[in-house]
């Protein structure tokens, strides 16, 4: 438990997730909260996203997906979205057990909104119909697992090789992960492929923003998504030009999140 500019950084373990809670400032609390799930490969905790939107006024809930870092468990595309699942729960209850005191902490939020950037997005939309929140995030969005990289005029990632990478990488940090589970969700096979559960939900608030220089997920991608969902949604498409993936993508957006967040 630390102090950091008046704000108090928590750790918890629920459902064998382990969970980061940073308290925004007393003096700017919003009464809101943002869960933050990150991309794949990721860091323990969301240094882009985390401390800066705390310090803006909202409650920042960060979960380990189950298997990673210091969640328990097996690392699978199930897992991930067990993970979410989970942690909107816990969001909403408002209230944890503190690992280091072992003491009651509670948190006062009125709204939830949930933020994911690049593989997080293929988890939380494939499963937005079951949850409760209604205002939603993604950043460069991986939405469907068919078409990625199998047009050759498109540049886009082979993801591919991203298993072996976390696996030589990364070591322990994504424990027993199964070549076959990856195989599957690459190819669209798994119950993780945005566009294949795309109708199944409306009346949901979803903000995509997507870097056109982007050569690991192409933007044409969230295009054709945005086409899909927008009928029944409210959605807003926001295009960077010359950002590309990533960090560069984070810093940009960053302030047009804040405002999005605060108009809706």
């Amino acid at each position: 438990m630390d102090c950091l500019d008046k704000r108090m950084i928590y750790r918890f373990k629920e459902k064998g997730i382990l969970f980061e809670l940073i308290e925004p400032p007393k003096t700017k609390n919003l009464k809101k909260g943002i869960i933050v799930f990150p991309g794949l490969p990721n860091q323990p905790h969301s240094q882009d996203f985390g401390e800066n939107l705390a310090q803006e006024g909202f409650y920042v809930l960060q979960p380990r997906y189950l298997g990673s870092w210091e969640s328990s468990g097996s690392f699978s595309i199930e897992n991930c979205l067990k993970t979410v699942m989970v942690s909107e729960k816990i969001f909403l209850k408002k209230n944890a057990v503190e690992s280091y005191s072992q003491k009651e902490i509670t948190w006062d939020i009125k709204d939830i909104y949930i933020l994911g950037s690049s593989f997080a997005p293929a988890i939380i939309l494939s499963i937005l119909h079951k949850l409760k929140t209604k205002k939603i995030i993604c950043l460069s969005p991986l939405t469907d697992l068919t078409k990625h990289n199998s047009d050759s005029k498109i540049i886009e990632q082979d993801l591919n090789f991203l298993y072996g990478f976390l696996k030589r990488g990364f070591g322990n940090a994504f424990r027993n992960f199964r070549k076959i589970d990856w195989d599957k969700f690459v190819k669209g096979r798994s119950k993780a492929n945005p566009i294949e559960h795309c109708l199944k939900f409306k009346d949901k608030q979803i903000f995509l923003l997507h870097g056109d220089l982007d050569k690991t997920v192409s933007i044409k991608r969230t295009k054709e998504y945005y086409n899909k969902i927008k009928l029944k949604n409210k959605v807003e498409f926001r295009v960077y030009h010359g950002i590309g993936h990533g960090k560069q993508l984070k810093k940009t957006s960053f302030k047009d999140i804040i405002t999005w967040i605060k108009s809706n």
